[in-house]
């Protein structure tokens, strides 16, 4: 019998309060974080071009920002990604803020792995509640960080704390395709996370309600065909693995509507 690998259901998520949301989260981030060999890190690939490169949707948020030399960014709900010292090393001054303690001291430690600790300063908290000043950032970024959040008060936070102008970008999974999600909950697959807090993938009027806080907003699908990629295991450089993402934004170029069903999308908004 197939078995959801969801700690929570779906249906009970928005009725957690923010200290209950937070605890989940942490515990879960925290326990993934730590399962992790610290020498896994020091394999990461840290320079920018090899960032952008490894992913369509990377030079999608790298073309958005434009240079980050000398730019203060914020990584919201950052986890162990570790692009806060990737965007660190690239020339910007970093927050990062979680609220996973054990997390985020893993990305200190490796902040100062790469000498970039003076730039990267971490943070333990919600991303509902912030302590930075409004207009405090040109830049905010999040990985698959808003559907992990209370949207409404997170993007109120995301918004004050960006200055006038100031741009965000953030890499979400949607959640209209049917199939993607029953894959999601219940199928094996490589790198599949063991056990899911309270992440509950974007709909089209959430993304909708979440720009609405800023100037203007808009988002961009990645990955419909190119998902076969992943079935059959190709490498990403591979020149079939390219053809479907191309396709894919062809398709996408041509009937807009059809991002939704994406498995990603990617969020940009100005303030």
């Amino acid at each position: 019998m197939l078995k959801s690998n969801r700690i929570i259901a779906r249906t009970a998520i928005a009725d957690l309060d923010l200290t209950s949301r937070v605890q989940l989260e942490a515990e879960v981030t925290d326990a993934r974080s730590q399962a992790i060999d610290f020498q896994q890190f020091k394999q990461l690939d840290t320079s920018w071009t090899g960032f952008t490169a490894g992913r369509d949707w990377r030079r999608y948020v790298a073309d958005f920002f434009g240079p980050l030399e000398g730019k203060t960014l914020l990584d919201v709900a950052c986890g162990y990604s570790m692009t806060p010292v990737i965007f660190a090393l690239a020339g910007a001054r970093v927050h990062a803020i979680d609220v996973a303690p054990k997390t985020i001291a893993t990305v200190q430690q490796f902040a100062e792995y790469k000498g970039v600790a003076d730039r990267m300063q971490a943070h333990v908290g919600p991303a509902e509640q912030m302590p930075f000043e409004s207009g405090t950032f040109d830049f905010v970024f999040g990985g698959a960080a808003l559907h992990h959040l209370q949207l409404e008060p997170a993007a109120r936070e995301i918004a004050r704390v960006l200055k006038p102008g100031g741009k965000g970008a953030f890499q979400e999974p949607l959640g209209h395709n049917r199939l993607l999600e029953f894959a999601r909950d219940y199928l094996p697959y490589k790198n599949k996370h063991p056990a899911k807090g309270t992440d509950r993938p974007l709909f089209i009027a959430d993304v909708e309600r979440f720009g609405n806080h800023f100037k203007t907003w808009s988002y961009r699908g990645f990955g419909l065909t190119a998902m076969a990629g992943k079935l059959l295991r190709l490498q990403r450089d591979s020149s079939l693995r390219h053809g479907l993402y191309r396709f894919d934004e062809y398709l996408f170029d041509t009937v807009p509507y059809i991002q939704r069903y994406a498995r990603y999308s990617v969020i940009c908004v100005t303030k």
